[in-house]
């Protein structure tokens, strides 16, 4: 961690618009000093390591280069792993509680909206240099995710895009899991390999965007998709 007055960050956008925005905030800012910026992961990943000792903050646009939520994810671990001193803060417009989740889970320090207010990310980033986590709008997270996935037959429009993502295959699995069958189980009902049924899991939760490696993955599958797929 840098020793002097001012914080040190670093931002990755992939709209220049945003950089731009952000440059101007920060230029004048007595305590917060911008690094460097990039619009792409390589050139970020790079300016970082030719300033890791002098970054306090890494911010990132979580929705940047990824096809999936999965890609997204995997660089903001990937940047985790790598810079172990640094506080990380992510934003993006997709605000659910379970990504919340799972970015405590991987020890992102803050999350925020993409529209959040130029004061509101000075404040993140003064509250996670501090050692205090910054999560401001979990309540707003859970309403979101009320509405995300309706608990009544009357799914919603993201709720039906999610599902109908899968492919056969996965919906034949997917209403075996949702009848609480084993992996061994739903291999023999299919008379495919148990890895065969992994690999469908593993694609399914992506689909849905429940994250394989998270405590609880089938139970979350369960209780937002089950009695959907129960009924096919």
């Amino acid at each position: 961690m840098t020793e002097s007055k001012k914080i040190n960050i670093a931002i990755v956008d992939d709209a220049k618009l945003m950089i731009d925005g952000w440059k101007e905030t920060f230029k004048n800012d007595p305590l917060i000093n911008l690094t460097c910026t990039a619009l792409n992961k390589e050139a970020f990943l790079k300016k970082c390591r030719e300033n890791k000792d002098n970054l306090d903050v890494l911010i990132l646009d979580k929705n940047i280069d990824g096809k999936t939520q999965f890609d997204d994810f995997s660089f903001i671990k990937e940047v985790r792993k790598e810079f172990t001193d640094q506080k990380i803060i992510v934003y993006t417009w997709d605000y659910y509680i379970g990504h919340i989740d799972y970015l405590r889970q991987i020890n992102v320090n803050g999350y925020l909206p993409s529209n959040v207010a130029a004061n509101k990310m000075a404040e993140a980033i003064k509250f996670v240099v501090g050692g205090m986590p910054y999560f401001p709008r979990d309540l707003e997270s859970k309403a979101a995710d009320k509405s995300r996935y309706n608990n009544s037959k009357q799914f919603n429009i993201e709720f039906i895009r999610l599902v109908s993502s899968l492919s056969p295959g996965q919906n034949k699995v997917a209403s075996l899991m949702a009848r609480d069958m084993l992996n061994l189980q739903i291999a023999e009902k299919l008379g495919i390999s148990i890895k065969a049924v992994e690999n469908q899991v593993h694609k399914i939760y992506e689909k849905l965007h429940i994250f394989p490696d998270e405590e609880q993955a089938r139970s979350k599958f369960n209780h937002y998709f089950g009695e959907y797929f129960r009924g096919r």
